[in-house]
């Protein structure tokens, strides 16, 4: 065999021996460690910290909170023109929590008055409020929805009318009712005589502003 030959055959071996190293490496799984898939997808998150902003002190004690659901039926029509055309109507199904709050931050050493003997107490908060309805967004939904033709296309409030309408009407319910500032009285009175009780007092008055004449 010439020496050309011989280095053909070397040089023969010698790949035949990298060919099989591979598939070796490629079979055990190691390979992957080699060579990454440049198609790979990487997820960087770049995401900071939260950062406090404000921190502020609550001075309300929420008393009693009541959940209302309320059917929102509100039809928007054309003058003239068919409903089919141009027209909507939104049933809406909305839901929320209204709270009852007593306000303790306006309080004083004239809201609590101590007995000589240290037996008795009486104190005189504010009348509870009830704060403004929060709409359950989650929760709530539209039941059901009839367009016009021209509403599909050119977009429509009236979702937004009817979440604001739901809004209203438990705001009224609550007014009219009273049984929510009720239970938020029944509440507090429950709290400040368990609070006054393991401070040693055994007679303990709890009035309301609306209540002292």
């Amino acid at each position: 065999m010439t020496s050309l030959g011989r280095t053909l055959s070397g040089l023969v071996v010698a790949m035949a021996a990298v060919i099989v190293a591979f598939v070796a490496i490629a079979g055990s799984g190691l390979l992957l460690g080699i060579f990454s898939n440049p198609f790979a997808v990487e997820t960087v998150d770049r995401t900071g910290p939260s950062v406090l902003e404000s921190l502020s002190d609550l001075s309300e004690y929420h008393a009693a909170s009541a959940h209302y659901e309320t059917v929102v039926d509100i039809e928007r029509d054309t003058g003239f023109v068919p409903s089919f055309i141009s027209g909507e109507r939104v049933i809406y199904v909305g839901k929320g929590d209204v709270d009852a709050v007593v306000d303790f931050g306006q309080l004083d050493e004239r809201a609590v008055a101590l007995s000589n003997d240290g037996t008795s107490v009486t104190v005189t908060l504010p009348a509870p409020q009830a704060d403004d309805p929060v709409l359950d967004l989650e929760n709530s939904y539209v039941a059901n929805r009839d367009e016009g033709i021209i509403d599909k296309f050119a977009g429509s409030d009236l979702e937004l009318e009817a979440q604001l309408k739901a809004v209203e009407q438990m705001t009224a319910a609550v007014a009219n009712e009273g049984m929510l500032v009720d239970r938020a009285k029944e509440n507090t009175e429950a709290m400040l005589r368990g609070l006054f009780r393991s401070l040693g007092y055994t007679r303990i008055t709890v009035n309301f502003d609306e209540d002292v004449t």
